[in-house]
């Protein structure tokens, strides 16, 4: 098995662990954002990368009346999204498959849309090509990223400390969120992206729900916790992500209430 095939792997496992469908809800309200901003109507055919269990755009994007097609690494996420997609009332075509190598022909689709998947492809100027290659011209691409410097960085930052570094080759996603480094791998694209800044608001019962969902639910962690237990380290990640959420917390009333800062990245073809 290869270096890459085995990241893939790797990957795969890590968005597959933990309970990505309840974690996802917390960033619901991005995918309402993208889809506004992308003009999304009935009888458009859209792309949804990484779309998860399909809460933040595959669903509400079919419930617009869109022909929706939903990739990802981890199929093992489409029970939830088959569940979502049939309490809608909408029919979405789920495909398992990497951001990077799409089994889809040149300019199969009107909008192609990433929130917060295509980031963690590995080699993000092929990433951005894909994405660019599937869509026809005279449609749109949108991507969000979290941005390098803020609640999300630091998580990125938190782990990066703890846990072994990527292998050789594989970019890290943090470079997602520097404008510089989106403008670079779009133009080798051929294409000049828009980029704008966006938040969304996390919202906890409080500090220690934060934590304890986190733990629970989001696959990163929950693979963490794999590695770390046996080294005695855990409690301690547990804690520095504890004190991290009090850092970024904006309540003041016991609930806990952390505003994601993300990038828009919108491409027309």
């Amino acid at each position: 098995m290869g270096v890459h095939e085995d990241f893939r792997r790797r990957t795969r496992a890590t968005w597959a662990s933990g309970d990505w469908d309840s974690c996802a809800r917390l960033i619901e309200p991005v995918g309402a954002v993208v889809l506004d901003r992308m003009d999304v109507r009935p009888g458009l055919d859209l792309l949804d990368v990484g779309t998860g269990t399909g809460g933040n755009v595959a669903v509400p994007a079919a419930r617009r009346g869109a022909k929706v097609v939903g990739l990802d690494i981890a199929p093992e996420l489409f029970e939830h999204a088959r569940r979502r997609a049939a309490e809608a009332g909408v029919d979405i075509e789920w495909v398992e498959g990497d951001a990077q190598d799409m089994p889809f022909a040149d300019e199969s689709f009107d909008r192609v849309i990433s929130t917060f998947g295509a980031m963690f492809a590995p080699d993000h100027e092929r990433a951005a090509a894909e994405l660019v290659r599937v869509c026809r011209r005279g449609g749109r691409v949108a991507m969000t990223t979290w941005v390098s410097d803020g609640y999300a960085g630091e998580i990125f930052k938190l782990t990066g400390s703890f846990l072994p570094p990527p292998p050789a080759g594989v970019q890290p996603p943090p470079l997602w969120g520097v404008e510089s480094h989106v403008e670079e791998v779009f133009a080798a694209a051929g294409v000049t992206p828009d980029v704008v800044r966006g938040k969304v608001e996390l919202e906890f019962a409080s500090e220690q729900d934060a934590v304890d969902e986190y733990m629970n639910t989001f696959g990163p962690f929950v693979t963490a916790r794999t590695m770390l237990e046996p080294q005695g380290r855990w409690p301690e990640f547990v804690q520095a992500f504890a004190d991290l959420i009090q850092r970024f917390n904006l309540a003041t009333d016991g609930t806990a209430r952390i505003q994601g800062e993300y990038l828009l990245i919108t491409v027309d073809r």
